[in-house]
């Protein structure tokens, strides 16, 4: 049973569904999930201007989402917190649900 979310929790939780919203945001997270990017790749993979994935890039460091690590003259990001990606994966699921008309359970 899932108990009451306490005041401070539930903010949180809905910055960070609000972080969710944005498409490029989620696809950077998705990329994180594995290795370490740099802005160059992260615009390569996306095919969107650098200065809108650098901006995404700080506010999900700002949430602590991702983190950034100097390497050369580059920032490495990865992810900070992979406990976002079970969330990720878990509205995937249901949405698959939703998409095709079925209930949860039914193939």
């Amino acid at each position: 049973m899932i108990e009451n979310i306490d005041l401070r929790y539930q903010e949180e939780m809905q910055r960070i569904f609000k972080l969710l919203t944005n498409s490029t945001r989620l696809n950077i997270l998705v990329l994180l999930e594995n290795k370490q990017l740099s802005v160059s790749d992260i615009v390569q993979y996306l095919k969107i201007p650098q200065p809108q994935v650098s901006h995404q890039l700080s506010i999900l460091k700002q949430h602590q989402l991702v983190t950034a690590e100097r390497v050369g003259k580059n920032n490495l990001y990865e992810l900070d917190d992979p406990h976002i990606l079970s969330v990720i994966e878990s509205t995937k699921n249901h949405v698959k649900h939703v998409v095709n008309g079925k209930k949860h359970g039914e193939m």
